[in-house]
């Protein structure tokens, strides 16, 4: 992989975990001023958050970028994919270049055509889950990151391996970033507006709504669960801290499962709450504003079991109603993916998360 080299019209003081791409892209990661490893770790984190709380399903939706040897466009399973399959081809090569000093040359790789080399493998990561690209991922960085540390930074920084080295681990991070973020970004707006990222969700029946949910509170294990108490009542979008989004979430479980056995005793549907959504969302946010985090989750999980238990007392033709949809589906993981969306970058940047 070729290396390439910027000019350094930023200061270190330039955070790399939110500074514009742009800027980012204008800091001379090679310089003998900057801490190789730090600044690895700081582009890690970036790209590590910048997905999470998103859809398996968003994952494999293509238009994130064109190909760039003609094929069809590409998804963001496929570009991280991407990284990870360069870091296990980066830790053999690294392990060659060790043992013998011959480090790769383009022309190993298709001649040097990447584009046609990178397009070839495409799969796996075309079909595979996101959990399992992540793990793969999230797995070959500390070996190669292990391989690198073996080599002294003026040999990391030397022409002849600077470009196999920082084009596997950050540079590929910044690069691909450009890409991911901003595509990423479309999509958890997309997420938080509710689109479920399929044709239509209504033609699961019974287990594939429950299998659709537990995918989504395995996310939500993964992201809420593990945050430190001390940050519950951190404000994370405005005016709503951590616990007001969880409480919320039971909130509107608790008044699923009240409408659909309002509906199976016989008086119909409910209808929104006459004092408006907006209102009666506040309303319950600043009455359990004195919660623990503890009492919180153990209201959600409450919440959760009984509209579970609801959603399964439903017919088929209940649940797909447009009606008893709404009540099931949008009180139940259709509403947590929504607030997943909102919470989960600023989950995996301030808790102990890996999603």
């Amino acid at each position: 992989m070729a290396a390439s080299t910027t000019v350094d019209h930023v200061t270190a003081a330039t955070d790399l975990r939110s500074a514009p791409l742009a800027e980012v892209r204008d800091v001379d990661l090679r310089s003998s001023a900057r801490d190789f490893w730090a600044d690895e770790a700081a582009l890690w984190e970036r790209l590590t958050t910048t997905w999470a709380g998103l859809d398996e399903a968003a994952w494999h939706l293509p238009g994130a970028a064109r190909s760039d040897a003609g094929g069809p466009d590409w998804s963001l399973a496929e570009h991280v994919g991407h990284i990870a399959d360069w870091q296990e081809l980066a830790i053999d090569y690294v392990a060659t270049a060790e043992a013998t000093g011959r480090w790769p040359s383009d022309d190993d790789y298709d001649g040097g055509d990447f584009d046609r080399f990178n397009e070839r493998r495409r799969a796996p990561w075309t079909t595979m889950a996101a959990t399992a690209i992540v793990a793969r991922l999230t797995a070959s960085r500390p070996r190669l990151l292990t391989a690198a540390h073996g080599l002294p930074l003026e040999t990391i920084r030397g022409d002849a391996v600077w470009g196999w080295i920082y084009s596997t681990l950050h540079g590929h991070y910044l690069d691909h970033l450009m890409v991911i973020e901003p595509w990423a970004d479309q999509l958890l707006a997309r997420q938080v507006e509710g689109d479920p990222f399929v044709a239509d969700p209504r033609t699961a029946d019974h287990d594939g709504f429950l299998d659709a949910a537990r995918e989504i509170d395995a996310a939500f294990d993964r992201l809420i669960r593990s945050m430190p108490a001390d940050r519950w009542d951190a404000t994370v979008t405005p005016g709503w801290t951590l616990r007001d989004h969880v409480g919320h979430l039971a909130d509107w479980m608790t008044e699923g499962a009240r409408a659909i056995g309002v509906h199976a005793s016989g008086d119909g549907w409910l209808a929104d709450p006459d004092e408006g959504i907006d209102a009666w969302n506040q309303r319950h946010v600043d009455a359990a504003r004195d919660e623990s985090p503890g009492a919180t989750l153990a209201r959600y999980d409450a919440a959760h079991r009984a509209l579970n238990d609801a959603v399964g007392s439903m017919s088929i033709e209940e649940l797909r109603s447009p009606d008893g949809w709404s009540w099931a589906y949008d009180c139940h993981y259709g509403h947590i993916r929504k607030h997943l969306a909102m919470l989960g970058r600023w989950c995996a940047a301030n808790g102990n998360a890996d999603a």
